[in-house]
């Protein structure tokens, strides 16, 4: 690549990472099939449930900041999941203009049945010490703003 400082793709980390997270994502892409759920769809769902064992108010600000999707793809993301019954949104009682968003058992219940699957993905793909990377998946984030 002569407009590179790399001598070659396999140099750019951020080739390689890109290339990495594409496969990865292709290979979530198919486990949720089944699941009718989308990647992004599936992070929402997972959030929610996260939240729900120690906050009483989730609001989609949360969800966003947590899963760093933007709030507008929350955002329409929630209402698709309130038309699969796999959400319920009500009225805030703190806040007039939010709402309170809780998974339904239904969403519960498939949630529970993709993360076995997405998990086994994970297991297979990222067959190294995983606590390792990890750790520098988190470092990155940190050295780059986002909230860890």
């Amino acid at each position: 690549m002569k407009h590179s400082i790399y001598k070659n793709r396999d140099e750019s980390t951020g080739f390689l990472f890109w290339q990495l997270s594409t496969l990865w994502q292709r290979k979530i892409k198919e486990v949720l099939a089944p699941f009718k759920l989308t990647h992004t769809q599936y992070v929402i769902l997972a959030v929610i449930e996260d939240l729900q064992e120690s906050v009483n108010n989730i609001n989609q600000k949360q969800i966003s900041d947590i899963s760093t999707i933007d709030v507008m793809t929350v955002s329409s993301t929630l209402r698709l999941l309130e038309r699969k019954k796999f959400i319920t949104r009500k009225k805030s009682k703190i806040d007039t203009r939010a709402y309170t968003i809780i998974n339904s058992k239904r969403g519960s219940s498939v949630l529970i049945k993709a993360i076995k699957e997405v998990e086994k993905v994970d297991i297979l793909f990222f067959s190294q010490d995983t606590k390792i990377f990890n750790n520098q998946l988190k470092e990155l984030l940190r050295n780059n703003d986002a909230e860890v």
